[in-house]
């Protein structure tokens, strides 16, 4: 076992409550606890709560109770932080024992860029900036534009941080467009705590499915080309379903910014339609719709394929983990984790298609090549190991 450190980690749980954002940030606290070290869960965005209470107001009140059921399910009711923007205040710990804990940390994981470095934040020795959203966090460095529009702090925080890692495992490689920004960008994975995450019996009569957002922001514009969300790789695939007619397709669909979610097209294509809300609002809804899936099928935003990104998705390492076979889009990640059994990777129709009727032939024999694969590749002991290991500790 490696030495004991004391280890700050970033997030976005309590400000985005749902259940694959919660899987996504929460591996992490859980997985470094596995490897034996103390960990402070911290979320101190600067970014107001999207809920408003009775009178109106701004309130973080649910934000804040969604986030302690949240740590205290795994036993960390005492290990996480909200700093409210609007209030001032701070919920779960106070503000003197996060000092005290920033005080004597090792390390700062800030995931997916969520927090602007405080003084007590930028004095801890190693700090992680670590890039879920491959070539849209770097162009936003690079502009110093938002994707929402207006000022990003992002500049700021490259410089202010001693490491850098990214989802985008082809940055850096053959064909990838995502620019360095004179940075070395140290490739990682989506840690998945694996005793959370056994491998379930297929069920009966599954559908393949997916859950996603379908647009965050509108196209971004960089070095004179569009770089699009979801919506615009989605619909490539629309006709899928009606290829094979003897197969079930289910699409669980948040809707945030940019373009809106065409509905009743996509119901008259073959696809099940479904709120991510309705179906995933929290942890235990999220991990039930994967389980009860035969399988995922899923396109990436179109940004990761254009930019030859190699990045994976979070919520399709869950899939694997549950022996859940996955046919997803391929980013360039397939010259980095194995396909043909368990999973599939995909960049036209035919590809598509031919994946889909593999996972048929043979179900079993392809949730177990998945379940593999997680605890190859994903395996947060392995891959939260492996990032301490690339800081020095």
């Amino acid at each position: 076992m490696q030495n004991r450190r004391k280890i700050v980690v970033t997030g976005y749980i309590g400000l985005l409550p749902a259940g694959g954002v919660t899987w996504d940030y929460i591996q992490y606290p859980l997985g470094l606890r596995e490897l034996g070290h103390d960990v402070l869960y911290l979320e101190d965005t600067y970014q107001w709560p999207i809920f408003q209470d009775a009178s109106g107001e701004y309130s973080c009140e649910s934000n804040v109770k969604y986030l302690a059921a949240a740590m205290a399910r795994f036993g960390m009711e005492r290990n996480w932080a909200y700093r409210d923007v609007v209030s001032s205040k701070c919920f779960g710990m106070t503000e003197d024992a996060v000092r005290q804990f920033c005080a004597a940390a090792d390390v700062f994981i800030n995931v997916s860029c969520s927090t602007p470095l405080r003084e007590e934040y930028a004095a801890i020795p190693i700090r992680v900036l670590l890039d879920t959203d491959p070539m849209f966090t770097q162009v936003q460095a690079a502009t110093g534009k938002s994707l929402f529009g207006g000022y990003s702090s992002l500049p700021e925080m490259m410089v202010n941080h001693t490491h850098h890692f990214t989802f985008g495992e082809n940055v850096g490689g053959r064909g990838c467009e995502v620019p360095s920004g004179g940075r070395r960008w140290v490739r990682t994975r989506q840690p998945v705590v694996l005793k959370h995450w056994p491998k379930t019996p297929l069920p009966g009569e599954g559908a393949f499915t997916s859950v996603f957002n379908w647009s965050a922001c509108k196209e971004l514009e960089f070095c004179g080309r569009k770089w699009g969300q979801k919506n615009a790789e989605f619909m490539r695939f629309l006709h899928i379903p009606e290829e094979l007619m003897d197969l079930r397709f289910e699409v669980a669909v948040g809707q945030t910014n940019g373009d809106p979610f065409p509905a009743e097209v996509v119901k008259k294509r073959g696809w099940r339609v479904l709120s991510a809300q309705a179906v995933a609002p929290d942890m235990a809804s999220y991990q039930r719709f994967i389980r009860r899936s035969r399988a995922e099928f899923s396109v990436a935003k179109h940004t990761y394929v254009q930019a030859k990104t190699g990045w994976f998705s979070c919520r399709s390492a869950c899939y694997l983990a549950s022996g859940r076979p996955v046919v997803t889009q391929d980013t360039g990640w397939s010259a980095f984790l194995p396909t043909g059994a368990g999973l599939f990777a995909f960049s036209d129709s035919e590809t598509a298609l031919a994946a889909l009727r593999e996972i048929e032939r043979d179900p079993e024999r392809n949730a177990s090549a998945a379940r593999e694969i997680a605890e190859e590749a994903f395996d947060s002991n392995k891959v939260l190991a492996k990032m301490l290991a690339e800081v020095g500790l």
